[in-house]
């Protein structure tokens, strides 16, 4: 009986163990994410596909899976407290071609490009919006400000203008693993003095 009551004991902590790995190696994506697989056993680190939406297997405990989202997100810097991402008054502020300060505000649309998101993880892990898409679309958006006289930039090239920057910004993001969905240039604000 005592013989009976250790080999029970033994093939149920062998049992978890099994299932505890096979559980360790059992991954669900949901329909709106990609994995990243960082790997102790890939001679590169990573594994070259991230894994689409499903239930999917990696090796337990020398592989894991870093999420990202790939649905739809709006970054917003603007001039009204409390409504992007960052507090207090985040328009931009730009110079135009005849040296008047205009205040810009925006919001970029984007997803990560879901083949590339292995791409996105090792450039900028969760940087991408502080890092990337901040920076580029405000220095794109004072760029494009700069070429244009006040009055142009408010009134007959204004949609010139936005042209421009989804054009450069597109390309920016898709240089890094980032799909544009749209930009929109939601308003412009003078100086107290110049209105």
């Amino acid at each position: 009986k005592m013989k009976n009551g250790v080999t029970l004991v033994i093939a149920f902590l062998i049992a978890t163990i099994v299932l505890a790995t096979l559980g360790a190696g059992i991954v669900f994506i949901q329909p709106e994410q990609v994995g990243v697989v960082i790997s102790y056993i890939s001679p590169k680190g990573y594994r070259d596909v991230p894994l689409q939406s499903g239930i999917h297997f990696i090796v337990p405990y020398v592989e894991s899976v870093q999420i990202y989202s790939i649905a739809k997100g709006t970054y917003t810097m603007s001039s009204t407290p409390g409504e992007g991402q960052v507090k207090g008054d985040d328009s931009v502020i730009a110079r135009t071609s005849d040296g008047q300060q205009i205040n810009i505000d925006a919001s970029v649309i984007y997803e990560i490009d879901p083949s590339k998101a292995v791409q996105v993880h090792i450039q900028w892990q969760n940087r991408y919006l502080d890092e990337l898409v901040r920076p580029q679309a405000r220095g794109i958006i004072r760029e494009a400000v700069s070429q244009y006289q006040v009055e142009e930039a408010v009134t007959t090239k204004r949609d010139e203008m936005t042209q421009y920057i989804t054009e450069a910004l597109s390309k920016k993001l898709a240089d890094n693993g980032l799909i544009l969905v749209d930009f929109l240039l939601r308003n412009i604000a003078f100086t107290p003095e110049y209105a």
